[in-house]
């Protein structure tokens, strides 16, 4: 309440309509202005979290253009190395001669790439796990099993792994 209401009731004097609805009227602007400083916090904060949201879609969509070109009509470059060349290039390591690989995780993840770069002559059907290892041993990568009789490639390592088989 106004200072006047307060005064004009301190001295006992009847507080006249006019007086007793402006100053519900100022409660009543009071509350109205809170109420949109409240608001204008949240729209702030609103904000904030769409720029998050599309920082994120930006950066996700960016790492799955780069993952799938061809999902976007981006054609692939064409590449003039044979298909397990090309993958070996872009997925292993063979620097190290002692390192061994189950086949068929190297078959898993030649697919995998070979899926992913939508080329013409990395069509998954063509190639079956037979095909894919003489083209490894043609390449100098013997086979050898474990312990476990697994087959295995010497020579060759997918990148981001650390142990053998």
């Amino acid at each position: 309440m106004s200072l006047a209401l307060a005064h004009d009731e301190a001295i006992g004097a009847a507080v006249s309509p006019d007086l007793a609805r402006l100053g519900l009227l100022a409660e009543e602007w009071k509350a109205a202005q809170e109420h949109r400083r409240r608001a204008g916090e949240e729209l702030i904060a609103a904000q904030e979290r769409l720029r998050n949201a599309i920082a994120s879609v930006d950066a996700t969509e960016a790492r799955f253009r780069e993952a799938c070109p061809v999902a976007f009509g981006i054609p692939a470059p064409t590449s003039s190395l044979h298909p397990v060349e090309a993958w070996l290039t872009a997925r292993c390591d063979t620097s190290d001669r002692f390192a061994a690989t189950r086949s068929s995780y190297l078959y898993r993840d030649f697919i995998e790439w070979a899926v992913s770069t939508g080329l013409p002559q990395c069509d998954p059907s063509r190639w079956t796990s037979t095909r894919f290892g003489r083209e490894l041993a043609d390449r100098g990568y013997t086979r050898s099993k474990d312990r476990s009789g697994n087959a295995l490639r010497v020579s060759i390592r997918l990148r981001g792994e650390s142990g053998c088989a």
